[in-house]
Formats: structure tokens, C-alpha cells, sequence
């Protein structure tokens, strides 16, 4: 929640620019549906100094500004915003399902986007190219996404393995060293099998990254990154599937900067796969 904090910061603005901060912070639904001009004539300012606030704020506009914002104040107040409370209600047509379905998973990558920190991101890249093994830790439908980001990887030559059964992880914990890196899914950030293997890790050396919801959690506390992915904590406000949307979103994101390095290897890569399955098939029967 950097843009809020910022924000509540008064020595960094003008006293123009602290009046238009001080009306979006007491009207911060009024802010996803206004525009520049609404927001001046409301604070007795200009269009141009709304425009020059967000820049100071590092974004290059309003529409940024509004994203990032919004986003941030859902997370601080929920019911600010009706599409993160009770997105589906028994009134709900399914034409108006297929409608706010789509919205609220652009929204939760959107939300996701928008706290990550690139450096962060490059970090963890770097981190996962030097690893001997990446190791995922993850329960429940969590695990899925675990197993959804070993096939991912693997494609992309990282080392990665997944765990699910308590057996498994607190075995692969004790043996791992600093030479691995663990990924840690969590949603609630207290699962207490998981702070036990976090804590483990982190006796071990083990650099470990976590993906949850508030930085606030026990977990955050015993791993080396933490990553925010969006999130509501009600099951009717579809929390989990706004947190799985999130964490794919992350897991495609890494994927995809590996591509983006070592392209012409994973495709010279990718040729030898495809020859390697194919020869265990002929042409009538191969399966890809």
C-alpha cells in the first residue's frame, strides 16, 4: 500500500496539492467515478493540478492514479466498493455472471499488477536461475496452482519440485539448503503447517518467497520476500478465486521473463522436447 502511504505524507505536497489528497482520502469512492475536472471543481483547484499531483505521485496520469488507488483503499475498505462485496447475488442473471466474472478477474490481476515492484520481480528471477531447486509448498486448491507453476517452469528450464502432504515438505525442508529457493502459497498467511515449515526454512537458510494477501501475516514475518496477491477474505466475495487468479497471474509473469532471457535456448530447448515425445509415438498417435 505504497500510494497510500505516500499520500498521508503532507510535507511532500503543496497546500493546493494537500487539499485534492485530503478530498480523495474522505471520498475515496468518489474517486473511481470522477473525472480530473470533477475532482478540481470539488477541491477549488485545476484540472492541471490533479494531472501534475499524480505525476508527483510517480504515475504518468489520472486513469493510472485512479487504478492503483482504488485498489489500494478496496484492500484498506472493502465495502467501499460494491464489486468486491457480494460480487454474485441470487438476483444475478447469468449474462450478468459472465459480466462480473470477467470484471473481477481483471481486476484481481490489475490490483496484482499494480503492487509489484519490478526490481522485486527481477530479484526473485535472479534468485531462481542460481537455484539448484525451487521448491513450492502449498495445501488444498493452493497445491493446484503449485503444480500449475512446476509445469510452467520446467518448460522454461527451472528446477522445481511441489509439495503437498506434511511428510513431503517438512522432509524436503530439512534437506534443503541454500542452494534451493522455496516458494511459499498462502492465502491466509497462518496456516500453522506452514509457519512450522517456514520457520525451518529459514534455520536451514533457505531464501524463501511468499505469496499471500496482508503483509500483517506470521508468515510474512518468517520469509525473505513477500509478494501481495489480491484478494478478499469472504468466501461469497469469491476471495479464493481472486486469490488463484492472482497467483497465476505472478506464476505467468515469471514464466514469461525466463522466456523473455534465455529465448533462443528454451526454443532449441523446447525442439528437443517436442523430438523426444514424438519419437514415442508415430505420426497417427502422437499426443501433445
Amino acid at each position: 500500500m505504497r500510494l497510500l502511504k505516500i499520500m498521508q505524507e503532507n510535507e511532500r505536497f503543496s497546500q493546493t496539492e494537500q487539499a485534492i489528497v485530503q478530498y480523495m482520502l474522505e471520498h475515496p469512492k468518489e474517486v473511481a467515478e470522477l473525472t480530473t475536472r470533477e475532482i478540481a471543481a470539488k477541491t477549488y483547484t485545476s484540472p492541471a493540478a490533479v494531472f501534475r499531483l499524480t505525476q508527483k505521485l510517480g504515475l504518468k496520469g489520472y486513469n493510472e492514479f485512479r487504478i492503483k488507488f482504488t485498489s489500494e483503499i478496496s484492500r484498506v475498505n472493502p465495502e467501499s466498493f460494491s464489486i468486491r462485496h457480494r460480487p454474485v447475488t441470487q438476483k444475478d442473471k447469468p449474462e450478468d455472471v459472465v459480466r462480473k466474472i470477467a470484471a473481477l478477474e481483471v481486476e484481481a490481476i490489475e490490483e496484482t499488477k499494480n503492487e509489484f515492484d519490478i526490481n522485486q520481480l527481477e530479484a526473485i528471477m535472479n534468485r531462481m536461475e542460481k537455484a539448484e531447486m525451487i521448491d513450492i509448498y502449498a495445501y488444498d486448491q493452493n497445491y493446484a496452482l503449485a503444480q500449475m507453476a512446476v509445469y510452467n517452469f520446467m518448460q522454461v528450464k527451472l528446477p522445481v519440485v511441489a509439495y503437498n502432504s506434511m511428510n513431503s515438505q517438512i522432509s524436503s525442508a530439512l534437506v534443503a539448503d541454500k542452494k534451493h529457493l522455496a516458494i511459499i502459497i498462502s492465502r491466509s498467511g497462518e496456516n500453522r503447517r506452514l509457519i512450522r515449515l517456514a520457520e525451518i526454512l529459514k534455520r536451514r537458510g533457505v531464501h524463501t518467497v511468499l505469496l499471500t494477501v496482508s503483509p500483517h501475516s506470521p508468515l510474512v514475518s518468517l520469509c525473505n520476500e513477500y509478494v501481495y496477491i489480491a484478494n478478499t477474505t469472504n468466501f461469497l466475495d469469491l476471495g479464493g478465486m481472486l486469490f488463484s487468479v492472482g497467483v497465476r497471474y505472478f506464476i505467468d509473469t515469471i514464466f514469461a521473463m525466463r522466456l523473455a532471457r534465455r529465448y533462443d535456448e528454451i526454443e532449441s530447448f523446447t525442439d528437443q522436447f517436442d523430438d523426444a515425445c514424438g519419437s514415442q509415438y508415430d505420426d497417427k498417435r502422437r499426443i501433445w
